[in-house]
């Protein structure tokens, strides 16, 4: 596909309707005239079997994976990342020319990234580090 032709992609999840992954990709799909759009995908528990074939389908280039389908979706996808197979967990699915999908993590990565942006002198073996929490929140208040 060229970077031309109309571009769809979404976040994956439930509940989706709090995130602002959707106004977040399409400013910049705006702002650098990509054309293409960025949607809520509210899929529930128990129904990625069915949803994430029609993707292709659907003429999707990919989508985010959110909570609670990040370890689900592993069963689903037919090819696994490296990184996101030592994770345990997907958050990115690109759907192949073919139609397959190939299933990512950059989560660690952008946890990396948070901690250079905080301390850019931090280096991984200077000693442990401390997480709290554990990730998102699947309650609608979040």
């Amino acid at each position: 596909m060229s970077s031309h032709t109309f571009g769809l992609a979404g976040i994956m999840g439930w509940p989706v309707a709090h995130s602002r992954s959707p106004k977040l990709h399409n400013y910049w799909l705006e702002k650098y005239g990509l054309p293409g759009a960025y949607v809520q995908l509210p899929v529930a528990p128990g129904k990625l079997d069915v949803a994430l074939p029609g993707l292709a389908a659907l003429g999707f280039r990919g989508c985010n994976i959110t909570i609670p389908h990040k370890v689900e979706a592993l069963k689903f996808v037919h090819e696994v990342d490296a990184n996101a197979k030592r994770m345990g967990a997907l958050n990115t699915l690109v759907v192949q020319p073919d139609g397959s999908l190939k299933g990512f993590n950059n989560d660690g990565f952008g946890y990396i990234q948070s901690l250079l942006d905080a301390k850019p002198d931090w280096r991984a073996d200077t000693g442990p580090i401390t997480v709290l929490g554990a990730g998102g929140c699947c309650a609608p208040w979040c």
